[in-house]
């Protein structure tokens, strides 16, 4: 049976904000694993049931991205932000860190800040793994900027509504139409994504711009080898792009995994977790 490795959270200054960075550590290890959570989650309740699959790392180095988790501005209050400033704060994190070469994660908001990433910092990155990435959704630019505007609708709720399940269910209802709603399992899901009500609303918001500002196909061509996991139970529309990026792309690999939505890393960590590995070579 593997063992839990232990890990230890180190706050790190960059500009205005603290950064909450989760480390594991391992003596016996090579390199160093980056894993980037989702929108309204944490690197805790996402990556900690995975990490007993990665300690082949030296280190496996988790951010709390703006808005979530742990890390937050001096004066604790969550303000707007884009996915470059998020970005920016990774890249930080891997300077304090003296990360010159890694392989990272990313799953759905943290898919895009990775490839940003890689392409803000060329040649650190050496290998990726991608979540369902946000902006990866749809092949047609003009439907998937038609999906982001539903977002807006669920970001606007959560920004003004005293009740943050209302716009934390608008938000899952557009990303996973096909999820399960038994109550147990629905209600687990809404109380991880209503921690921070606000920095899921502007982490939303900042993809939906992302959408109008980045060239997105640039990104995944700067990509390194990288595999992409999307639930079963998620949209045709997503599985076709990237089996389009798999088929066009010499560095771009994809596989469905069986029984799951967008909340695969929860649903089924240990098979993600295998799935990283195997891509990684580990």
């Amino acid at each position: 049976m593997r063992s839990q490795p232990s890990v230890a959270v180190r706050f790190i200054d960059h500009e205005d904000y603290r950064i909450a960075v989760h480390i594991a550590e391992n003596a016996d290890g090579v390199g160093d694993l980056v894993l980037l959570h989702g929108a309204g989650v944490a690197s805790e309740a996402t990556w900690y049931p995975m990490l007993s699959a990665f300690q082949s790392y030296r280190r496996i180095i988790c951010p709390d991205l703006r808005g979530m988790g742990r890390s937050h501005a001096h004066d604790f209050e969550d303000r707007p932000i884009t996915v470059s400033i998020v970005a920016d704060d990774v890249g930080a994190v891997l300077n304090e860190l003296l990360v010159s070469r890694c392989q990272m994660v990313g799953y759905s908001f943290g898919g895009l800040v990775a490839l940003m990433v890689n392409a803000l910092n060329p040649g650190v990155v050496d290998d990726m793994v991608l979540l369902e990435p946000a902006l990866l959704e749809r092949a047609s630019l003009d439907a998937l900027r038609e999906l982001r505007s539903r977002y807006a609708e669920a970001s606007a709720s959560l920004l003004i509504e005293d009740d943050p399940v209302i716009g934390v269910t608008q938000f899952l209802d557009v990303i996973s139409p096909n999820r399960s709603t038994h109550p147990r399992v629905e209600r687990t899901t809404v109380q991880r994504l209503a921690s921070r009500p606000k920095g899921l609303a502007y982490a939303l918001m900042a993809v939906n711009d992302a959408a109008w500002r980045l060239d997105r196909m640039e990104l995944i061509d700067q990509a390194p080898r990288t595999l992409s996991l999307v639930g079963s139970k998620s949209v045709g529309d997503a599985h076709a792009f990237h089996q389009i990026l798999a088929i066009s792309k010499e560095q771009w690999f994809y596989q469905s995994v069986p029984g799951v939505d967008h909340a695969l890393p929860y649903q089924k960590p240990s098979v993600c977790a295998d799935l990283i590995c195997a891509h990684f070579g580990r």
